[in-house]
């Protein structure tokens, strides 16, 4: 059996600690970043409020509710109210608990 003849050094325990830390703390970097999009991109997520507008419109038209409505759904306080000037409107309006700027519908009746 042949014997190395190079030797591979070998680093020390503080060197191994310092790589170690600064891959955790990319990591941790990255994790947070990450979540925080998801987070900002599920609060924006209104889908669900703007199908609900969706069904109240069709059920608007076919005169199976009657105007002014309020509803709670989910996390949003849905508000139609008609409004007459030179034509009517109907202003379909929904805002989260939390939100201060409403998801607002302008239709024209």
């Amino acid at each position: 059996m042949v014997g190395l003849k190079k030797k591979i050094p070998a680093s020390t325990l503080m060197e191994t600690l310092v790589a170690t830390s600064i891959i955790l703390i990319v990591f941790v970097v990255a994790s947070l970043v990450l979540m925080n999009t998801f987070k900002s991109v599920a609060e924006r997520d209104t889908f669900s409020v703007q199908n609900r507008l969706e069904k109240l419109q069709y059920l608007i038209k076919h005169e199976k509710i009657t105007l002014p409505y309020d509803e709670t759904y989910d996390t949003y306080e849905i508000s139609i109210v008609a409004i007459q000037e030179d034509v009517e409107y109907i202003i379909y309006s929904a805002k989260k608990t939390a939100q201060s700027k409403p998801l607002v519908i302008k239709q024209v009746r």
